[in-house]
């Protein structure tokens, strides 16, 4: 459960972007983890009952041969969403990190990018989306700000260069 202290250990986030950001993902995460661990179920049912085969004598067979999942494409989605929830149990724990070389802790670029994956494989059936809406905003403009941060810091360097 990050805390504003635990968000700001890793980045140049001020106190009342570190402290919404820990609210709107302490509201989040529950829901996140729920529908990952649905996914992954589902997936995991699916590869068990080797749902890409269709019966070659339904009348529809061909239809739904078109747009049946292939055997790789529901591993290789399984796999995908077993990685994000590990990355957002990680981000949860403050354990996350971006590379081998970077100390763990809550990257608010990882979480951003983690919760708008989350977002891909959310379905109109889930309920409860509305805080995870509202963090990735508030990581949407964290995000922003530390992207223009990095800008002016970059041009500051590249004009002092000259």
């Amino acid at each position: 459960m990050p805390t504003a202290a635990t968000i700001r250990s890793l980045g140049r986030i001020d106190d009342a972007t570190a402290t919404r950001i820990a609210d709107h993902w302490n509201a989040a995460y529950p829901v996140m983890r729920e529908i990952a661990t649905a996914r992954i179920t589902a997936y995991r049912a699916q590869i068990s009952n080797k749902a890409w085969q269709v019966d070659p004598v339904h009348p529809h067979a061909d239809v739904l041969r078109a747009h049946t999942l292939t055997e790789a494409q529901l591993v290789r989605r399984l796999k995908g969403v077993e990685v994000l929830r590990r990355d957002l149990g990680q981000l949860d724990r403050g354990t996350h990190r971006a590379c081998t070389q970077s100390p763990g802790g809550f990257n608010v670029l990882a979480a951003f990018t983690s919760v708008r994956n989350l977002l891909t494989v959310a379905g109109l059936g889930d309920r409860g989306l509305a805080p995870v809406y509202r963090l990735a905003a508030a990581l949407a403009e964290a995000a922003d700000e530390l992207h223009r941060e990095w800008v002016a810091s970059t041009a500051a360097e590249s004009g002092s260069s000259k």
